[in-house]
């Protein structure tokens, strides 16, 4: 069972390997978008799943593309789209998957003074930032995207005229931007609110006007400040 589940993977890899299969800065953009929606998704049925309501989960203020998950399929498909091996694309996108959350977790509790998810009661957890089960879902979801979503997603990609396809991707790129300039901001402020540090700026006063402490709470969730 598992050799013929391995060969229809493998399969499915060398029909990708015989479609156009280049994999330039457009498709990046693309896959940042459908990775971060598929994410606030995701993340928004687990919370309604858990009893806890509707919970908006993108991370973000203006688009519904969860940062974390954008990059992660990004830095997925980047790194692991020529791997032929499914046992290799596991192994890899779970060691992958638990780095790239470590380290998020401490850069954002470095920088903002904030934790958005917190491990420590989670069984086999390493600091609270990630867990050894987490890390196998990571990647179990790296196989599936690479050997069942890639294939149609590239070739679908491939279908538009090349200059169509750039087009619409400078437009979300310069969203996706412009959402996280704003997002930044707003949470830089908000952080500073917490510290008691008043803004000094024009751009500050704004931005505390109109992220205000209920706003971001609504928006961030998940946020608390350690």
């Amino acid at each position: 069972m598992n050799s013929e589940f391995n060969n229809a993977l493998q399969s499915n890899f060398y029909s990708l390997k015989n479609a156009k299969s280049k994999f330039g800065w457009y498709k990046c953009v693309y896959t940042y978008a459908i990775g971060g929606l598929a994410g606030t998704v995701w993340e928004t049925f687990l919370n309604l799943a858990r009893g806890n309501g509707f919970v908006y989960c993108s991370g973000c203020i203006l688009t519904p593309f969860n940062f974390v998950y954008g990059v992660g399929a990004v830095v997925v498909i980047c790194c692991l789209r020529n791997r032929t091996k499914p046992t290799e694309v596991f192994i890899i996108g779970s060691l992958g998957g638990g780095i790239v959350e470590y380290v998020l977790s401490f850069l954002e509790e470095t920088i903002l003074g904030t934790h958005s998810w917190d491990y420590s009661q989670r069984l086999l957890n390493i600091n609270g930032r990630t867990t050894l089960p987490y890390m196998i879902g990571w990647g179990l979801l790296c196989v599936a995207v690479i050997f069942l979503v890639y294939n149609p997603f590239n070739s679908a990609l491939d279908c538009l005229p090349e200059k169509v396809a750039k087009i619409g991707a400078i437009v979300i790129a310069a969203v996706i931007l412009a959402d996280f300039a704003v997002t930044l901001g707003a949470l830089v402020r908000y952080a500073c609110r917490n510290g008691g540090i008043e803004a000094f700026t024009f751009i500050g006063r704004f931005i505390d006007g109109i992220f205000t402490d209920e706003f971001m709470q609504l928006r961030f969730p998940n946020m608390h400040f350690t």
